[in-house]
Formats: C-alpha cells, structure tokens, sequence
C-alpha cells in the first residue's frame, strides 16, 4: 500500500490517529522512538501479549496529554481494556516517533505530535474492545457472529510528561456508563427521548390508545410539537450499522474525544431543543415508535446531558477502517452530543443519514 492513510497531514495536534479493517496487520507493529543525529531506534512493542491478532476492526488513537487519561474513563470511552504497558522514555524536541511495521503498509506512519519539550516522559500503550449493547443478552449463534463483526479494538497511545506520573496529577474518573453507549441501530435509526415527558405530551396530545407514532410523525404535526417543545431529538432514517453515541460529563472531558483527532469536520450535524430540565435521554430505535406506549414502558440506554442549556448539537464523525490486506473498508461512525446555553435559531433534525455507500 504505497498511498497515505486517512489522516490530515497538516492538521498538527496532540491527538493523531488512522483505523483499519484488520487489527491483526498491527500485531507486530512497533512504536519507534528516533532522533535525526542518531543511529539508535528504541523500538516498543504495542502489543506485547499479540492480542491483536484475533482480527477486529481497530481504530489507533495517540495522544499527547499533560495527565494521563484515568483507566476506568478510558474503559468508558473505548471500550473493556484487554491489555496495559508502559514505558519510560526520554524525548527531545527533534524526536520522531513512528509506528512500523504494520503488514499491508510499506512506510512508517509518523505520529505528527508536535515539538516535544526535553525531558523525561511516560508511554502508556492499551488496549480496548467495544462491544454492542445487544450482546450483554442472550445471543442466537448468528448474532455472535454479527457481534463479533462489529466490535472495534482501540490501540490507545497516552505520552505525558513523568513529572505528571510522579505528581500523580491524574484525575479522577469522571465519564459513566451513561456518558457512551454503542451499539446498533437499523435503517430507522434512533431518537433520543425524555421518555416521560415525552409520553405525558404524547398522552395529552393524541390519547393513551394504541399508536403507531411512526405514522403519527408522518401525518401530522406531532414531531414538531415534540421537537419544539424539546422532548426529542431524531437521528431519522441512517445507514444500518453499530454507531458510538458520546456525551461528554464536561467540557474539559470532551477534549479527550478522540472522534475528531484529524481535525475534520463532522460529516453532518443535528440541532435541537432540549427541555431545561432534561439530564437524560433514552436512546429508542425507531422501528420500536409503531408499537407505542409499549415502546415508553421500556427500559432504553440512556445517555446524560450534562449543562441546562437548550440547544443539543449533535455532531456525526465518521473515520474509515482502511483496508490493507484484502478486506473491504468500514466506516466507524460516532455521534458526539454538546449542550450549549440558550435555545437554537433552528432546529436542524438529522434526516436521511448516510455513513456508506
């Protein structure tokens, strides 16, 4: 493969990353520690135990950090850790580090960190496995094949200064399991609800009888009324698939995201009215809306809103698990939520999402 990976080469940044289809091309791959005078490479292994060669998805993330990101937050974000090493490395300011060989690739990928300030610093390499929600539930032997498909292991790569070891400078673990919820959703796609505000609206608008709301929303004015009043937000229509669902519990976490680490822009983006009072969302497939209020009585995921703003952005990045040994690209799509002060200009509702072709 003689062509660049997706990243933004001239986006500099303490987070750097690329994905790709096959964790196993990495089992081997080294993270490479060099300086341009030098003829010594200190060469580390990211995967000393060669948990990556049972293929998944993988999605490497690298990031420069005053603290280290605590273990249980990093469970959250990426998923049960499968594996944990660490190293003590000396840096300066012409250091290059670089990961190779990685099976497929014929060139180095260079982490585009940027000026490291001389000094002492700590590497920390772990690995992650997100799993869909559906799999905490009994399982047909045709779904653990399905779920086996869409999990996605995270190499996360952690630099920061020793001094900040030393201090012990880490915080503590702030997201829950409320901040992340992965799992999947089919061409309907989601809403994301203040349930029993939004079945009392529903009740006091159309009566408690059986209703498909699905056709409700298509034949009359319910979906706005709801939308406006801040009771729901709609994901309406998306291409079938596992997707990430973030809400950071503030705003210092969210800059430990890594959806964004190339800099681009989101692939597309809702906006909506959330109610004042709102902390929490249920996530409710769509499908699941014909069968009302059945559908309300349910126990759904449900993510928190941190803020009492009334404007909820919702921001769609989708990163692609290149393809380098044969096997076909993947999209990893992740919404993340932002709550803001004062009520949008307009809501923008996420109609006819599509992540691939």
């Amino acid at each position: 493969m003689n062509t660049p990976l997706h990243t933004n080469q001239h986006h500099q940044n303490s987070n750097f990353g690329f994905a790709l289809a096959d964790s196993a091309v990495l089992a081997e791959t080294k993270l490479i520690i060099s300086h341009p005078e030098d003829t010594i490479e200190f060469q580390l292994d990211i995967d000393p135990q060669r948990r990556l060669k049972n293929g998944r998805k993988v999605s490497v993330v690298a990031q420069h950090m005053d603290a280290p990101l605590d273990r249980q937050d990093a469970v959250i974000i990426y998923g049960e850790e499968l594996g944990f090493v660490q190293y003590a490395v000396t840096l300066r300011p012409d250091s290059t580090c670089s990961l190779a060989p990685i099976e497929g690739i014929d060139h180095p990928i260079v982490l585009n960190w940027g000026g490291f300030a001389e000094g002492e610093y700590e590497l920390r390499i772990s690995l992650h496995v997100k799993t869909p929600r559906i799999a905490e539930g009994a399982l047909e032997p045709e779904q653990l094949a399905m779920v086996k498909y869409a999990q996605v292991v995270t190499v996360a790569i952690c630099l920061f200064s020793a001094e900040a070891e030393q201090m012990n400078t880490a915080p503590e673990a702030v997201w829950t399991r409320e901040s992340h919820v992965f799992d999947s959703y089919g061409s309907g796609g989601f809403i994301l609800a203040d349930m029993p505000r939004m079945a009392k609206r529903v009740e006091d608008l159309i009566g408690s009888r059986n209703h498909n709301l699905i056709e409700q929303f298509g034949e009359g004015d319910l979906s706005d009324t709801l939308l406006e009043e801040g009771l729901m937000a709609i994901a309406w229509g998306v291409t079938p698939w596992c997707y990430s669902i973030y809400s950071a519990p503030d705003e210092n976490s969210r800059t430990k995201l890594s959806v964004d680490k190339l800099g681009d822009e989101p692939h597309t983006t809702g906006i909506y009215r959330v109610h004042r009072e709102s902390k929490q969302l249920s996530i409710v497939p769509v499908n699941e809306l014909a069968y009302w209020p059945s559908c309300a009585e349910k126990e759904w995921p449900v993510i928190d809103v941190a803020g009492e703003g009334e404007t909820l952005r919702m921001d769609l990045y989708v990163q692609i698990c290149e393809s380098v040994n044969g096997l076909h690209e993947n999209p990893l799509p992740s919404f993340v939520l932002t709550r803001s002060e004062g009520q949008p200009e307009a809501i923008i509702p996420l109609i006819d999402v599509v992540i691939i072709d």
